[in-house]
């Protein structure tokens, strides 16, 4: 699958990079030529780079990291996104020295922004429960701890593209209905950073959901 990857900061780069050492054609965009091509080089021979506007005409699925920036600020034809599958990984600010504060997430959350801003464009909100370190760990030793990454759209077909992208690099998906719960999903994020900062568990701390069931096996 071709993934464009807009802003190369630790979850572009990051994700880009386990997308592309899974099999994926990916092309890296940022304002920064350099930071684009050292991303590239990181994840396979095959990765590409460019700016925002060449990852967002090259990818099936772009990957939208522009925190508090809408397409039609970052990129010169923010009409290329329509009907494209748009992932929003992004999240509320967090300031580290007031580890015990709560931080108040966007309404509209972020990717209910990104939709309302590029009409057409089928937006997934994935990914914004997952530090970027766990990212780097790789898919054989995600795997086996089944974290989940959150999924949620308006768009059935656009959810399970990207429930498969987060399967190729060792996460399971969990689908957590229209965009409009991504609200919810942005309480899961102060969650965890709570446990994370305030409780000191550590920067590689998650959350796998599962279900059990009531028959003994």
């Amino acid at each position: 699958m071709k993934i464009g990857i807009v802003g190369t900061g630790n979850m572009g780069r990051t994700l880009g990079v386990q997308w592309a050492r899974a099999g994926h054609e990916v092309l890296f965009g940022s304002r920064d030529d350099a930071k684009a091509k050292a991303a590239a080089l990181a994840a396979s021979p095959s990765a590409r780079s460019g700016d925002f506007d060449a990852a967002a005409a090259f990818g099936e699925v772009i990957l939208y990291t522009l925190r508090g920036v809408p397409p039609s600020r970052a990129l010169r034809e923010p009409r290329v996104l329509a009907s494209k599958v748009v992932i929003d990984c992004n999240n509320s600010d967090f300031d580290p020295s007031r580890p015990g504060e709560f931080f108040a997430a966007p309404v509209p959350s972020f990717a209910e922004q990104l939709a309302s801003d590029a009409p057409g464009a089928r937006v997934v909100q994935a990914f914004s429960t997952v530090p970027h370190r766990i990212i780097e760990l790789g898919r054989e030793r995600l795997q086996p701890r089944r974290i989940s990454v959150f999924l949620c759209a308006d768009d059935a077909a656009a959810k399970a593209t990207v429930k498969r992208l987060a399967e190729d690099i060792g996460f399971v998906g969990v689908d957590s209905g229209e965009l409009r719960r991504a609200r919810l999903v942005d309480g899961v994020v102060d969650f965890i950073r709570f446990q994370i900062a305030a409780l000191g568990r550590g920067p590689l701390t998650t959350i796998s959901l599962d279900g059990l069931s009531e028959v003994a096996s």
